[in-house]
């Protein structure tokens, strides 16, 4: 099962969690702050890993050839880098 949450829903669970008594607003920039570091990150090493929970990596998906189901045009996809995470073996 996949749960899928926004910021301000992940905030939520975070102030939850939180030792510190800390306001959503404050958890929000908090998040932010944390993804901003991760994609920086990313960018200059090209993987980011979290011991025991996983490793964050950049992958670059090939140029593909692809038809308009309509028209029956053909178009180039181009190659573009997407973000994935794989998950520990400990966390599965």
């Amino acid at each position: 099962m996949v749960i899928q949450m926004n910021k301000r829903e992940l905030a939520k669970v975070y102030v939850k969690m939180s030792p510190k008594n800390i306001s959503i607003v404050q958890a929000v920039k908090e998040i932010e702050e944390f993804l901003e570091t991760l994609k920086e990150s990313i960018a200059l090493d090209n993987e980011v890993g979290f011991p025991k929970r996983g490793v964050f990596e950049i992958l670059t998906r090939q140029p593909r050839v692809v038809a308009n189901p309509v028209t029956r045009e053909r178009m180039t996809v181009y190659p573009k880098k997407t973000v994935k995470f794989r998950a520990s073996k400990k966390i599965k």
